[in-house]
């Protein structure tokens, strides 16, 4: 376990007297996030603008802005022979080399946010703050006022997504909004103007306003048409694709994914077509073919299986499809294995969402008492999770009818793929 630092250290860097090779340690600790060190720094960072509730965070990160802006600078002035082998701390966030800096910090930040999402939500939004800071030390006179508006904006951008994808809704559309505020300052740059329609649309989404989403979606595709850029117009099909089924119209859904898979250039972006493939299985499932996704799974199968987490994912859907074709004692051997899975991987709300899958199952075979189990465990899990009012009403509302009387299969696994989508939206 990493030592404390002491609270003259914290003076030092704080005031920038701290050795450097000490100050990278610091800030190495912080990042790991030593909560310790963290509130007693807090104060010693704060300037005269005020302080918001995440106190640390937002003086951390001026300080970090600070300390890699100085460095730059100093590097410029020196026609770049102080740039030292190691990154500074900026560098070390978005795993990039000391040379890269400026406009490509920022997109590297940025890019890094992205990659992390699945795995740290709290680490990702930090790195896409990182990446707006970074970008408002970029100065006019160096790399001209439409090219700095750009990547602010984009900048701005990616951090409400990552706000959204953290769930914190207001925050990400503040961050957008100013977004929008930076793009006319710009060079006009399509690119930057399509990301921002598609940000958006995510976020219409996560509020449930999907008119607005499939709208800002279609101003997306219209723009990468514009440009002649097939491959991302087709990525606006992909995510349209997924909102559409978000309304309860998987068949449409799938239709409009494999449009948009007609499209994209798999070598460009092969996680791309990995997901869209992904998302037809379930879309067919909700169409209830499944022969047909046991077909497209079998095609794919080896494609989807990357890793552990897919392979749990996969396991979800054999189960799924099993139940479709009336396999009921498959269906439960492979749900209560993915199930399993979930749960021992941290994933409790997937766990859970398999959970009514099985209570469906189960409902099929007769057994009332046994889905009632499961609809309960499901609920309090979900609960836990932060879970919409609107689901856990839902929920509540199963399984009080469970237990005063029948609830057919097909209404519970309906509920399951509300509480699925909602997982994959979030």
């Amino acid at each position: 376990m990493d030592q404390h630092f002491t609270i003259q250290d914290l003076k030092a860097f704080a005031s920038s007297e701290l050795p450097k090779d000490k100050s990278r340690a610091l800030v190495a600790h912080f990042l790991r996030g030593c909560r310790t060190c963290q509130a007693q720094s807090a104060a010693l960072w704060r300037s005269a603008e005020p302080v918001p509730e995440d106190g640390y965070d937002a003086a951390f990160d001026r300080v970090l802005a600070t300390m890699d802006s100085g460095r730059n600078n100093s590097a410029r002035n020196n026609g770049g022979r102080n740039r030292a082998a190691s990154p500074g701390p900026l560098q070390e966030q978005a795993g990039v080399s000391a040379e890269v800096e400026g406009p490509e910090l920022v997109e590297a930040l940025l890019q890094r946010a992205w990659d992390i999402r699945h795995e740290n939500l709290a680490e990702m939004r930090r790195t896409a703050r990182l990446a707006v800071l970074t970008a408002n030390s970029l100065r006019a006179e160096i790399y001209g006022a439409p090219q700095v508006a750009d990547i602010r904006c984009r900048a701005a951008a990616g951090y409400g997504n990552a706000c959204r994808v953290a769930g914190d809704l207001d925050e990400a559309q503040q961050a957008l909004d100013r977004a929008a505020e930076l793009l006319p300052r710009g060079t006009g740059d399509l690119q930057t103007r399509a990301q921002l329609y598609e940000f958006q649309g995510s976020l219409e989404s996560a509020r449930g306003h999907y008119e607005q989403a499939l709208t800002a979606l279609d101003a997306a595709y219209a723009i990468h048409m514009e440009r002649g850029d097939r491959h991302m117009a087709g990525r606006a099909l992909i995510a349209k694709g997924l909102h559409v089924n978000y309304t309860g119209q998987p068949r449409e859904a799938r239709r409009i994914t494999q449009l948009g898979l007609e499209m994209v250039d798999e070598a460009r972006d092969p996680g791309l077509v990995l997901s869209a493939i992904h998302n037809q299985l379930w879309f067919l499932l909700e169409s209830g073919r499944a022969r047909e996704a046991r077909s497209l799974l079998g095609a794919h199968r080896d494609r989807l299986a990357t890793g552990e987490s897919q392979r749990l994912d996969l396991l979800w859907l054999d189960g799924r499809i099993k139940a479709g074709l009336r396999d009921e004692a498959g269906a439960l051997r492979d749900l209560e294995a993915a199930e399993q899975g979930f749960t021992a991987t941290g994933r409790t709300s997937r766990a859970a969402s398999v959970k009514l899958d099985q209570a469906a199952v189960h409902l099929l075979l007769g057994n009332s008492d046994r889905a009632l189990t499961l609809v309960r465990a499901a609920e309090e899990i979900l609960s836990e999770n932060g879970t919409s009012n609107s689901i856990l009403m839902a929920l509540a509302f199963v399984r009080r009818t469970l237990a005063e009387r029948e609830v057919s299969a097909k209404f519970v696994l309906r509920l399951a793929n509300v509480v699925r989508r909602g997982q994959r939206e979030a």
